[in-house]
């Protein structure tokens, strides 16, 4: 009898061992390394979403580690993050933020995205203007994914280039020498906002990042410097002066257009009662509409031990939720910018039944034109901008630096003509890209 209660007891101890409640799993800590001030970060939308992540994940969290609390500078905190992944440690993802420039991803600090991409069955890249996500890709890899962008170009509805599906340099001095004596290239226009407009979305032209190879020394940059080194080196204003009225009145080629909301081609077309043409920065070749971050950059470390975790994350960023309800920037979610223009093409009233400004078009010293609505060509006319984007705006500031800090001695002395600066420019970016491979 006494055995059979311990052959009894023993079955039940196995019994209940086997129904044990197994050990909580280890929590995934990933680290997202940012630079934000204090009210950028209560602010942000990526820090929102952080959160929301956090809140519906048991097993990964992200903790995030904002750089500014110990680095006064961005570039500092940068290169500190660089010096921890080179170490070996590290974040496991950086938002760029101000900071985004190509020159960290060249020197190896980020992961490829694009392989995580292929091996989610849950990512379908014909869910996004996909085009806008590659722009931002160096040579085959893809280090950073922005989830929502801006675009900049020069608008215009001269009759020389209006017609055109891109223009380059050369069609831009020819159009520009045939204006009237009463017409101008764009409102502010010194030799170096000249040279500094042209090329800040043109870099594309003279830098290849995968290869880390310059072209500054080819004929259509050396072209650029002429056309810059015609105009004044001061701008001397009257007291009557109006820039809107240059475009109003039809005296500017381009108008410098930065695009970042779905009322970006309204406002363009009321400026100048009518729907211009879109046409671009001057590139030798491709599209010069230009997408730019609009305020998210965001990476994997490429010595992260966590990338598909962090993928996991970083996705959520495309996701409906957060692709719907973006504050700042144009979503890259097809569905989300469709839904943001029908938005914006309905006339929506107060409780008093006035109709609700939308967005303004605001000038300094002149009356605001209210927007309540925008129409279904300028929906369309957005779309077609975007559908034709194959760069991005990214000036890495080193290489803009040197570009300025030359042509000054162009601008400034006659002793250095446009070859002579164009070779020093190329000589002094070739050793620059070489440090950063």
């Amino acid at each position: 009898m006494k055995n059979h209660i311990i052959l009894i007891l023993l079955l039940l101890s196995f019994a209940f061992a086997g129904c044990a409640r197994p050990s909580e799993a280890e929590v995934k800590v990933l680290e997202l390394a940012v630079y934000y001030t204090g009210s950028q970060l209560s602010g942000s939308e990526l820090i929102q979403a952080v959160n929301t992540y956090n809140e519906n994940n048991s097993v990964v969290k992200i903790e995030v580690i904002n750089y500014s609390d110990n680095y006064p500078d961005a570039w500092e905190a940068l290169n500190q993050i660089k010096i921890e992944i080179i170490a070996g440690k590290g974040p496991d993802m950086i938002d760029f933020g101000s900071a985004w420039g190509y020159s960290p991803l060249v020197s190896g600090m980020m992961a490829d995205l694009y392989p995580l991409m292929q091996n989610d069955a849950l990512f379908d890249r014909q869910d996004f203007y996909f085009n806008i996500i590659e722009s931002f890709a160096v040579g085959e890899s893809l280090y950073v994914l922005v989830p929502s962008f801006r675009i900049t170009s020069f608008a215009t509805n001269n009759s020389e280039l209006s017609n055109l599906e891109r223009m380059n340099i050369n069609q831009l001095v020819d159009a520009y020498n045939k204006l009237d004596d009463e017409s101008i290239l764009f409102p502010g226009e010194t030799k170096k906002s000249v040279l500094a407009m042209i090329c800040f979305g043109g870099m594309e032209n003279y830098i290849d990042w995968g290869q880390g190879i310059a072209y500054f020394d080819g004929s259509s940059f050396k072209e650029i410097l002429n056309f810059a080194n015609q105009f004044s080196l001061t701008l001397n204003i009257s007291d009557d002066y109006s820039a809107k009225a240059f475009f109003t009145e039809g005296r500017a080629l381009l108008y410098p257009v930065s695009i970042d909301s779905v009322y970006g081609t309204a406002r363009v077309r009321m400026l100048y009662g009518e729907t211009p043409a879109y046409i671009g920065y001057p590139f030798d070749s491709g599209n010069g509409n230009i997408a730019d971050f609009a305020n998210i950059a965001i990476g994997i470390s490429g010595v992260s031990k966590n990338k598909e975790e962090a993928w996991g994350f970083i996705k959520t960023l495309l996701d409906n939720e957060f692709q719907d309800n973006l504050k700042r920037g144009l979503p890259v979610r097809i569905s989300s910018l469709e839904q943001k223009l029908l938005g914006a093409m309905e006339i929506e009233y107060d409780i008093n039944g006035g109709r609700v400004v939308k967005e303004r078009l605001i000038w300094d010293g002149e009356e605001p034109a209210d927007i309540y609505q925008i129409s279904a060509e300028d929906a369309e006319t957005l779309k077609s901008i975007i559908k034709k984007i194959e760069f991005n705006a990214t000036v890495d500031s080193a290489v803009y630096n040197i570009m300025l800090e030359e042509a000054d001695y162009l601008f400034n002395d006659d002793s250095r003509n446009v070859d002579d600066v164009a070779d020093i420019i190329q000589n002094r970016a070739s050793i620059y890209l070489k440090e950063i491979n």
